[in-house]
């Protein structure tokens, strides 16, 4: 009979283990789910969007509504990447751009950009970018497009160019030239 009862206690036991393990996984579930709504909804209302698939893939590249303003820079963050690496020269037009936009006054979006200026972001970075200028765009008048574009071109367009003035070469990279091209035949 004790021997019944030992089994039966570790039986119990294992299966008490079985089932916290089981309730953490489901917990840990909901958080996510939670925290996902959470950012989701504070993305809505940070950019007024509310298609729930631009939110969702925003959320999927790290952006959160107190880093939103780093994508200001990603054409920019591009260009710099283009060749391979970021030069000194052009991560300082990259810091001077997200100062004069205002990216520096959100510790948050300042570390996503430094993130980005040590570690090459992906390619579905700019895929993201792209949608969130056209659903941008939608919000605004044609004039105000224009500008915009207008800036992303020539922040783009200043860091490409940052390089190249310094060390004399006076041209743009066929790499940095094919993102500018693309980022112009956005408007």
């Amino acid at each position: 009979m004790p021997e019944m009862d030992s089994l039966h206690r570790r039986g119990k036991a294992l299966e008490d283990e079985f089932f916290h393990r089981v309730d953490e996984q489901l917990g840990a579930r909901l958080r996510e789910k939670l925290e996902l709504e959470e950012s989701r909804f504070d993305l809505e209302a940070e950019t007024g969007f509310h298609d729930q698939e631009l939110l969702d893939h925003l959320i999927d590249a790290g952006i959160r509504s107190s880093s939103i303003a780093a994508l200001a820079l990603v054409p920019a963050v591009f260009v710099a990447w283009a060749d391979g690496r970021v030069t000194p020269a052009e991560r300082q037009a990259i810091l001077s751009a997200a100062l004069r936009h205002g990216v520096k006054d959100s510790p948050t979006a300042f570390d996503l950009l430094e993130t980005w200026l040590h570690h090459c972001p992906p390619q579905s970075l700019w895929k993201v970018w792209e949608e969130y200028a056209a659903a941008v765009d939608q919000t605004l008048t044609p004039k105000m497009s224009a500008m915009l574009h207008a800036e992303f071109l020539r922040m783009a367009t200043n860091v490409a160019n940052s390089s190249n003035a310094r060390f004399g070469k006076g041209k743009l990279s066929v790499n940095e030239q094919v993102i500018l091209d693309k980022l112009a035949a956005m408007q």
